[in-house]
């Protein structure tokens, strides 16, 4: 059976603990799970979701701004970012979002990105 999103939000069931604000990709069985190694995923986690809980995501395909927790590294405004080990934003070759606000180097600090 299909189905049609237009609110740019969704329910997964996680496939081991994901905090929130991770960017996280969907398996074969259709459970969540941290995006990693640059890829795109479907979206960010919007809390923190137990293993086998169910959470919301923010699709990439929704409207507005993203929240995503960053590595270690400074985050600069107006510089691009991709999704790395862990669902986290950090530097690689592909970009996937774009920081509109700086950031300290905090492994796991929150910002505001927009999709690439």
């Amino acid at each position: 059976m299909a189905s049609q999103n237009d609110m740019g939000f969704a329910t997964y069931q996680a496939s081991g603990a994901i905090s929130a604000y991770i960017a996280v990709k969907i398996q074969s069985d259709g459970t969540i799970t941290a995006a990693a190694n640059d890829t795109a995923g479907i979206g960010v986690t919007q809390e923190d979701v137990a293993d086998a809980g169910y959470g919301n995501v923010k699709l990439w395909s929704a409207p507005g701004t993203f929240m995503v927790q960053a590595s270690g590294s400074a985050i600069t405004a107006a510089t691009s970012y991709g999704i790395i080990t862990g669902g986290y934003v950090g530097v690689v070759t592909t970009a996937r979002v774009t920081c509109l606000v700086s950031a300290v180097a905090s492994n796991g600090i929150v910002t505001e990105f927009v999709q690439v």
